[in-house]
């Protein structure tokens, strides 16, 4: 039977164990980081180390998930208490402030998938299902915006969401791979929301500013 104590004790090893990792995976790359890497920057048995992960494909699972959780909780929190307008541009702040904080896992991933390197399968296809599901959810909030009349109806929502997708994604590879030239991200992201908003009257807001 296992003890508040020790359940706490647990949950305190998986979180040093998590942490290491992500600097690992962060700077050494996902094939060049070993298990018995991830337990000395932890502090921490391999035994232990595979007790709360079966593989490296699971802890780099738990890592990706780690990242992320902050970002879905505070949307998922807080989403109710705003209009579709409000909701879009928390997406679109929140998709721009994961990766300036993640700037260096993020990176790491992007060169390997543009260098056409092989990923294990497991994450990749985990990628690919948060960026689905995220491209769907700002979908569902366009559409949903566009019949309360708070943004634009100049294109369909599949349009719109496909062009914010494709505009940010360019936006954050200038971030991450061209920060020698200066880059005025945040007058960047004003011209998309008044591509979403513009000709709705009253909904031109200021771009909202990104966490530094």
């Amino acid at each position: 039977m296992v003890t508040a104590g020790g359940q706490a004790q647990n949950q305190d090893s998986r979180d040093e164990i998590l942490k290491a990792a992500i600097r690992l995976f962060a700077t050494r790359g996902f094939h060049e980081t070993s298990m018995s890497e991830v337990a000395r920057e932890a502090k921490v048995s391999k035994a232990l180390i595979f007790w709360h992960f079966k593989t490296k494909e699971d802890l780099f699972l738990a890592v990706l998930n780690k990242l992320l959780e902050p970002y879905v909780i505070d949307f998922a929190e807080e989403s109710e208490k705003l209009d579709a307008r409000e909701q879009i541009r928390k997406l679109i702040g929140g998709y721009v402030n994961f990766v300036r904080e993640n700037a260096s896992s993020v990176s790491f991933f992007l060169r390997r998938f543009m260098s056409g390197e092989e990923m294990p399968e497991a994450f990749t296809e985990q990628i690919r299902r948060l960026y689905d599901l995220y491209k769907a959810l700002l979908t569902d909030r366009i559409r949903l915006g566009q019949e309360k009349g708070l943004c634009a109806r100049s294109n369909q929502p599949e349009v719109l969401a496909d062009f914010v997708m494709a505009a940010l994604n360019g936006l954050l590879i200038n971030l991450l791979f061209m920060s020698q030239a200066p880059f005025d991200l945040d007058s960047a992201l004003a011209m998309l929301y008044r591509l979403l908003f513009g000709d709705v009257p009253g909904a031109a807001p200021q771009a909202e500013p990104a966490a530094h």
